[in-house]
């Protein structure tokens, strides 16, 4: 195994050991959006807000309503097989095959960064209106693929519109995430997403598979995707803290034993 294979594997098995809440890598910051990337991705939101449809994360039967979503939280699923915005069943289901952007001539921006993001399972907007949240809950970024190999699934976020007030928990740590930076987000911690401000909070966030190709992409220190630039510095120093006692959870997938030979996913 090369050092530079080891150095993807270690970042894998940090996502890995804070899954399971044991100390490992819970957020990093990867990409800055150059300006003009930024600014047309900005406009592609606002448009695609103005053609479509959002589902509503409150509503009875939506993906995201066992977390507790309080207030107005909107959410465009943009990568499915039917391409409705507020088609969401495909989302979770760790599949990179029968989904696509659609309406990528519209949305030149949106669709430059998805086709940089290899083997992608959703890829969504998400917005938080004023005093909106998602009660503290637990995913699981460690996955078992359709082969039987354990591996990650990835979760990142691109903030678009924010604003100090607007805050996300990963196990009790508070992070304020910066307009226009990429970061991935550890969504096997127990976390939470508050917007405590008078304007709305804006993300893109998607799921990938962290296959080779995927990890080098993101983690490795080559070229960026299109219009972004590696950050110097990755680690995202938290805030404050909070304590958080109680929330909601999924069974995991894989348990902790299972997994002390996390590997790179296969394409699925």
């Amino acid at each position: 195994m090369t050092t530079h294979e080891q150095d993807l594997r270690c970042v894998l098995t940090g996502i890995r050991d804070a899954n399971y809440h044991r100390p490992g890598i819970r957020c990093l910051r990867l990409f800055h959006a150059d300006p003009a990337t930024l600014a047309g991705l900005l406009a592609d939101v606002a448009l695609l807000r103005a053609q479509q449809r959002p589902s509503l994360a409150a509503a009875p039967g939506h993906v995201t309503a066992w977390a507790g979503p309080r207030g107005q939280i909107e959410q465009f699923s943009l990568l499915n097989a039917s391409g409705r915005c507020d088609d969401f069943s495909r989302d979770h289901d760790l599949s990179c095959f029968g989904k696509r952007l659609y309406h990528g001539a519209r949305h030149p921006a949106l669709a430059a960064l998805v086709q940089g993001l290899p083997h992608l399972v959703n890829f969504r907007v998400n917005v938080l209106g004023p005093g909106a949240a998602l009660a503290p809950h637990e995913e699981h970024s460690v996955v078992r693929s359709r082969s039987g190999v354990v591996g990650i699934r990835a979760r990142f976020h691109l903030p678009l519109v924010t604003h100090p007030a607007a805050a996300l928990l990963l196990d009790g740590d508070v992070h304020h995430l910066k307009a226009g930076i990429v970061y991935l987000v550890n969504h096997g911690c127990v976390h939470a997403a508050e917007n405590g401000g008078a304007a709305e909070r804006i993300h893109l966030v998607w799921d990938m598979l962290m296959t080779a190709e995927a990890a080098e992409v993101m983690f490795a220190q080559g070229p960026a995707p299109a219009g972004f630039t590696r950050t110097r510095r990755r680690a995202v120093t938290p805030v404050s803290r909070r304590s958080m006692r109680q929330w909601e959870r999924i069974a995991p997938h894989v348990r902790e034993a299972e997994a002390l030979d996390i590997d790179f996913l296969g394409v699925q």
